[in-house]
């Protein structure tokens, strides 16, 4: 049993619990992992799935989180951008140049802002998924005892 098959496991799993319900996902994840293993190493295969996808939790809620990467600095670029512009509109030379600074960086932050949420979105459905794994395997190892 390798890492390997214990992604394709989970990752089967979420794309499949993504098209339908979650009794349809979970059957066919036990199915995978009794094909993938054999019924000797169930226990094993599903503590060794446990630990992987507490990584990826701890990994996707720490790392991949869109309000601490890259997003988070642009971000505040584009405030710091956009006071600058609104100073601008408040002097008579300088309206115009203001007028455009701070549409432009509206714009562009009111992108970059809905990129951030889908990420986020994205990241948290995933991480639910993950949660939903660990409750499955967590009943059929209880459910074997």
């Amino acid at each position: 049993m390798t890492t390997t098959k214990i992604d394709e496991a989970i990752e089967r799993y979420v794309n499949e619990r993504r098209k339908s319900e979650q009794k349809v996902a979970e059957s066919k994840f036990l199915s995978f992992t009794y094909l993938a293993c054999g019924e000797s190493d169930v226990k094993t295969f599903m503590l060794r799935s446990r630990s992987l996808i507490r990584y990826y939790i701890d990994f996707l809620s720490v790392l991949e989180n869109p309000l601490r990467g890259p997003q988070a600095g642009w971000l505040a670029l584009m405030v710091i951008v956009f006071s600058f512009g609104i100073f601008m509109l408040t002097d008579e030379d300088m309206r115009i140049a203001g007028i455009f600074i701070t549409s432009g960086t509206a714009v562009n932050g009111i992108s970059l802002w809905r990129s951030v949420i889908d990420k986020w979105v994205e990241t948290s459905v995933t991480i639910a998924m993950y949660r939903e794994i660990i409750e499955l395997i967590d009943s059929t190892l209880s459910s074997e005892c």
